[in-house]
């Protein structure tokens, strides 16, 4: 692998590598971490604060921590952390960035956590006897690959990126989850790599596949979101347009934006009549949540009315329907970490950051509300670690709310 201090010219916000790690919050597995759930609250009601600020987050964190690594189970094959019943509907679910392993260890990377080598050798084994994983980034090898080179397993992030950079691209949907764009997106992220040059023309090519397809309909984009719908290739292409000016990203990527509008019932550009998920479903993987925040990227090329418009009110939905269920991807944290996004900017001082979402994390506070903390699933029948719908994705929402320093967004690299 080539030198990890080397770095695309188009990398936005930091320029630290992917593979770091901090052991500010170390943490080693419990010896009795078989059969153990999360409990975050309902039976440790001294860990939760009455308010929940950057000056208690600490604690809470390590108690997340604690917990998470407390039901890591290595001795198993199939999986290393519970999740979401997604795990076993296919056979890499519970190894998966989205609902498996590589998911929370990314996440409990991303708090500081120095994570246990056992746990990582657990990853990296269980990549070869994997079947019929595509090169996704949420749903496959390209987001395992990340956080393997996260956690300086770099000759085995870079087999498997092998195997990524050869996947035919014909074979590829349309979606972030498993498709063209949450390769690309993998691609752009990827830290340490080789050749700068082939990896631009390799996103270059993705790129254009996708504009191919968009323009004649070509898609598999039938429902709105982030994960699935059109918003997870406008946010794929937009980072092309940022570094190629090519305006037929930005026309695909608006277009793509527009779609997944109309499939979330807003305004004009639904049919008559269709229901108000934009209102109802703030959710950032698999909802409107997401889709506001690609349109906040988008507004930062276009000048667009209705963009303005749908994201304010998205934002607004954000703020009014926090729901019950755990987790970044289908749950409370991800409609939180939109909120904070859509509703502040990054020069904004560290009060009014906070002040956007205070009332809701005041509210998760309250004794009252202490049911509603343990990190199930999303049928809420079991305990889940994993990032989509449990304690992981939690994790990294309050890390990015409320943690010191700049923390970069999942998916919005």
């Amino acid at each position: 692998m080539g030198d990890a201090s080397v770095l695309l010219p188009f990398e936005r916000r930091h320029a630290e590598s992917a593979v770091r790690t901090t052991a500010a919050a170390a943490a080693t597995v419990s010896e009795s971490r078989a059969g153990q759930l999360i409990d975050l609250v309902s039976r440790r009601g001294d860990v939760m604060e009455a308010s929940l600020d950057a000056e208690s987050y600490p604690r809470l964190r390590d108690h997340l921590v604690r917990s998470i690594l407390a039901t890591a189970t290595p001795e198993r094959a199939e999986r290393l952390f519970p999740g979401d019943p997604q795990q076993l509907l296919r056979p890499f679910g519970g190894v998966s960035l989205g609902s498996g392993a590589a998911g929370v260890l990314w996440a409990l990377a991303t708090a500081g956590t120095k994570v246990p080598t056992e746990l990582v050798d657990w990853l990296e084994g269980a990549v070869p006897g994997m079947e019929g994983p595509g090169p996704g980034l949420v749903d496959g090898l390209g987001g395992i690959a990340l956080v393997l080179d996260r956690l300086g397993r770099h000759e085995a992030a870079g087999r498997i990126w092998h195997e990524v950079e050869q996947a035919p691209l014909d074979r590829l949907g349309t979606a972030l989850a498993d498709g063209l764009p949450g390769l690309g997106l993998a691609l752009l992220e990827r830290a340490p790599f080789c050749d700068g040059e082939a990896l631009c023309d390799r996103v270059f090519l993705i790129a254009e596949e996708l504009v191919r397809r968009l323009e004649d309909g070509a898609h598999d984009l039938r429902r709105p979101g982030l994960l699935h719908g059109g918003a997870g290739a406008a946010l794929f292409l937009l980072h092309v347009y940022e570094m190629t000016a090519d305006r037929r990203m930005l026309t695909q990527a608006e277009r793509a934006l527009r779609q997944d509008l109309a499939f979330l019932g807003w305004v004009d550009l639904a049919a008559e009549g269709a229901p108000e998920l934009w209102r109802n479903r703030p959710l950032l993987g698999s909802g409107s949540a997401g889709v506001a925040m690609v349109l906040h990227e988008a507004l930062n090329h276009l000048d667009t009315p209705w963009m303005f418009q749908a994201r304010d009110a998205i934002a607004a939905a954000c703020e009014q329907r926090v729901g019950s269920h755990a987790g970044l991807l289908h749950g409370w944290a991800g409609t939180l970490v939109a909120l904070h996004y859509l509703r502040t900017r990054p020069w904004d001082p560290p009060a009014d950051r906070y002040a956007a979402i205070r009332p809701h994390l005041e509210r998760l506070a309250h004794p009252a509300a202490r049911a509603r903390i343990p990190f199930v699933g999303l049928d809420a029948s079991r305990s889940s670690a994993d990032l989509s719908t449990g304690a992981a994705g939690v994790l990294v929402a309050l890390e990015h709310l409320l943690g010191e320093g700049e923390r970069r967004l999942p998916l919005f690299w």
